[in-house]
């Protein structure tokens, strides 16, 4: 790696600024940082590096990311993270000494639209080992942040963890509890949450290829004008589709001005990222010997199941959708002696008496001959699942003067994925910036230089409060009718602060409501957190309704007794809820924190 060499002393930042901004791309399947420097990111925002060192194996391979895997030793502590620790799990094995060990794989997807997490939820490892995922999270994150710091320190020397802007990149259609589990792992790798922003997936990809040049991308298809002209000109709309290994974010963006985004449509997708295509494998597989001989196989002969994946993730690249014959894949042997073992029979018998696989799966020693058809039948669920949901899109009128897609994300340079979308929407331009895996990390860092390039986004949910209003017979239903005090209250009703497919302008209050408390020595009040699909809810016991976490406001002036009445702003605006709560007669800005984990 190159970059300008220099001290930290009397640098290019003023107060308030810092020196560099750092991001983690903390992926399902990879994961990589980068970083750019103050100073050149004024003259050139593109400007940003990435380690590039990830080395697999015996050196055959190297990239810009490194598989999510975490080994710990037998008393939980960190051993070794992503190559390494497949190499280091697999030596294990071999000596039969790697099942006492924690080998945590592709473990982020349970953030995944997971509702009501809770912040001491375990997670299981490869061998049902059980562990707080705060944890986990926290040391793989410690990792990577230390390597980037360890980088950064051979440009420049005395650096601290002061001088950094952190930036951590999540899913756009994450909830809020998954991005908080986030930033508290994050707090426990030693990163301050003061320094720490979230970034969503795909407007980071957004702000780097607005800077980029039209000839670092693949533009495919009507560019209606001179090819020189800019997709991200202004006023321009355009379609993201960030596809990793775990999910897929689809969004919409306007171009409002030279480096200002605007969401048209909320981030939306679901989990069908380039994992389904191992899983799919690894299925055909299990078809053929058996889920018990499989699983003994993964227990068993860890090392050679390591081998397995790492010669899929080279073959599943060169997959293209024109390809006829049969495909070969190296097998290990192992798995084949395993089934033998279990069964008495020979693998290749097996093979010839499953219907589907006759005259097209063959057995060659440590080699499998598939058709092209049941290998192109592995992609199915991400191409089919994110195409179908690309067109849904196009058919909401927010969607009007959208003629080009933006394709990014790891799994975004597959063959397969891009044919099945330019097959789909031929009416469309196509665009695959060049490095398209790295397009999300290194937006992430001009996000983290200046986070105000978003002006606004839209409301995926409704959120609300649970309050009592007063009760009025024939139009509150009577399961609802409580005592309080002396008065007859009306439970659980939603009290919107926000509707769903709201603009939420950033930094601007986009709700302000006014409460009291129910006793006069109250000094906080409490309130329960709720969303809803639909617009505009009436009851948070309503099926479409989910609770989200609790806000916690300070009223600790006591004078008024129940009459104090306290404003309660929230910002939706950025990546994350902020909250204030002011009191109605000071006008004092008191402590409001939410929390979105149980």
């Amino acid at each position: 790696m190159s970059g300008a060499k220099g001290s930290t002393k009397g640098g290019p930042s003023s107060k308030g600024d810092k020196l560099v901004v750092a991001a983690i791309d903390f992926g399902t399947t990879y994961s990589g940082y980068a970083f750019s420097l103050k100073h050149e990111y004024i003259k050139d925002p593109t400007k940003v590096y990435a380690q590039t060192k990830w080395i697999a194996g015996t050196g055959s391979l190297m990239s810009f990311k490194t598989p999510t895997i975490l080994l710990l030793n037998k008393d939980k502590t960190f051993k070794a993270f992503g190559y390494e620790a497949e190499t280091e799990y697999g030596e294990l094995a071999i000596n039969g000494e790697h099942k006492d060990y924690y080998y945590f794989r592709r473990f982020k997807m349970m953030l995944c639209n997971s509702m009501g997490l809770k912040r001491d939820i375990e997670i299981t490892d490869e061998f049902g080992h059980k562990m707080k995922a705060l944890e986990v999270f926290g040391i793989a994150i410690k990792y990577l942040k230390d390597h980037l710091m360890g980088c950064l320190r051979n440009i420049l020397h005395d650096i601290d963890d002061n001088d950094l802007r952190w930036v951590l990149t999540v899913p756009a259609i994450w909830n809020d509890g998954s991005k908080q589990f986030m930033r508290e792992a994050a707090e426990i790798a030693g990163i301050k949450t003061e320094n720490l922003i979230i970034a969503l997936e795909p407007e980071a990809a957004s702000l780097f290829c607005m800077h980029l040049p039209v000839d670092k991308m693949s533009i495919e298809g009507n560019m209606s004008g001179s090819m020189r002209v800019s997709p991200f000109s202004k006023g321009r709309k355009y379609m993201v589709v960030d596809v990793g290994g775990g999910t897929v974010d689809i969004t919409l963006h306007e171009v409002v001005d030279s480096d200002k985004l605007k969401e048209l449509h909320s981030a939306n997708g679901g989990a069908w990222g380039g994992t389904t295509v191992d899983a799919a494998y690894e299925n055909f597989l299990a078809k053929i010997t058996g889920e018990k001989t499989y699983k003994r196989f993964k227990t068993e002969a860890a090392e050679d199941h390591i081998d397995l994946l790492r010669e899929f993730e080279t073959k599943k690249r060169g997959v293209v959708a024109g390809k006829t014959g049969k495909e070969t894949i190296k097998i290990p042997v192992r798995l084949a002696d395993l089934y033998k073992e279990d069964t008495g029979k020979l693998f290749k018998d097996r093979i010839s008496e499953i219907p589907d696989f006759k005259d097209k799966v063959k057995w060659l020693s440590d080699k499998i001959r598939i058709d092209m058809g049941i290998v192109k039948s592995w992609y199915d669920e991400s191409c089919k699942n994110t195409v179908k949901h690309i067109k849904t899109i196009f058919q909401d009128t927010k969607s009007q003067g959208v003629d080009t897609i933006l394709l990014v994300g790891g799994f975004s340079e597959s063959p397969m994925l891009q044919e099945a979308i330019r097959s789909s929407f031929q009416d469309k331009r196509l665009i695959i910036p060049e490095e398209a895996g790295l397009v999300v990390l290194k937006g992430a860092v001009i996000f983290g230089h200046n986070p105000i390039t978003i002006v606004s986004r839209v409301a995926k949910c409704a959120y609300g409060i649970r309050v009592y209003r007063d009760f009025k017979a024939g139009v509150h239903p009577e399961n609802k009718k409580v005592q309080v005090g002396k008065r007859v209250k009306c439970k659980d009703v939603f009290a919107c602060h926000v509707k769903k497919g709201q603009e939420l302008v950033v930094g601007e209050v986009q709700s302000k409501q006014r409460y009291t408390p129910l006793e006069a020595d109250q000094m906080t009040l409490i309130f329960d957190l709720y969303t809803s699909t639909k617009e505009d809810p009436q009851y948070v016991t309503d099926a479409d309704c989910s609770y989200l976490g609790q806000l916690e406001v300070e009223v600790p002036d006591l004078s008024g007794g129940k009459d104090r009445g306290v404003f309660v702003k929230l910002i939706f605006g950025g990546t994350e809820v902020v909250v204030e709560g002011e009191d109605e007669k000071t006008k004092k800005v008191t402590k409001a924190t939410f929390d979105f984990l149980q």
